[in-house]
């Protein structure tokens, strides 16, 4: 039922995708957590983004880390989730996983996030860099600070849909579809071979925004706000799918998407082997 696996030398958490995962203190169930990594790493944590997303009932959802961090692990936010906490103690981490993985490398942050100083960015590239037999999913929404930085090729540079509400002020629908825009043309200028974009949730018509993008990946979810959650209008879905394949670009759907012919597919890169990954093998 519950398989949330801590690696025993460190505090490095494995998400097994196929199996369901239980908040015992919501007392509600996520399915298979997020599905489409093996790993996540936060060097850094907290954000300052503010993010909330208007509901089609008119209610309004927070962030899932903002909720994490301030109904469950408090512990690990004295200061708020919108402090920056900078944990060098985990820079190593992905080091001693020695199979091939995909890895979330902010989950609880944004590691482009106006806030998060240079150095540590750099910090956290290198390391990724020495890790070269596992993929690195990094996702942001301040994609402007991607042109900042030389990524190795094993980091999946990404961006997310923009949300309805940031730094506590509504973003106009013109405001949304400027930054999509905005956020492909950047992509457009990185130098790796997964460039993807996170569409959760789909809740407007994208589709007209990501004809000739550079995406080789992107994941389509729901909207979600607590027990509820609110699909995507049919047309939406679709539209969005006839883009990306005309264009090649792998889907895959988050497991709060109801539909009929499911995907869950990833770009096919080659990875590094470990020397050590054969005797090892998969976790």
């Amino acid at each position: 039922m519950v398989k949330l696996e801590s690696i025993s030398e460190h505090k490095f958490w494995y998400l097994n995708c196929r199996d369901w995962i239980m908040n015992k203190q919501f007392k509600t169930t996520h399915r298979r957590g997020i599905e489409w990594t093996d790993y996540t790493w936060n060097p850094v944590q907290g954000c300052k983004h503010g993010c909330r997303w208007t509901m089609p009932d008119g209610s309004i959802a927070e962030c899932y880390a903002e909720t994490i961090a301030n109904r469950i692990a408090q512990k690990a936010y004295p200061h708020g989730f919108e402090h920056h906490y900078w944990n060098p103690h985990k820079l190593r981490e992905p080091l001693k996983v020695k199979a091939p993985a995909r890895i979330f490398l902010d989950s609880m942050s944004d590691l482009m996030g106006h806030w998060v100083p240079r150095e540590e960015i750099e910090q956290v590239l290198e390391i990724c860099r020495e890790a070269s037999w596992h993929h690195f999913q990094l996702l942001t929404k301040n994609a402007p600070r991607l042109l900042e930085f030389d990524f190795p090729s094993n980091v999946w540079v990404g961006v997310s849909a923009p949300p309805s509400h940031m730094f506590g002020k509504p973003l106009s629908f013109k405001q949304q579809q400027r930054m999509v825009t905005r956020q492909l043309e950047i992509l457009a200028q990185i130098s790796v071979p997964v460039r993807w974009m996170s569409i959760e949730p789909l809740s407007f018509n994208i589709a007209p925004l990501l004809e000739d993008s550079p995406l080789e990946w992107a994941v389509i979810g729901a909207a979600t706000n607590g027990h509820k959650t609110y699909q995507p209008e049919r047309e939406w879905v679709e539209n969005v799918l006839t883009v990306l394949d005309e264009q090649g670009t792998a889907v895959f759907f988050k497991g709060n998407l109801e539909w009929d012919a499911w995907r869950e597919d990833f770009p096919i890169v080659t990875i590094n082997q470990s020397p050590e990954a054969s005797a090892v093998g998969t976790i």
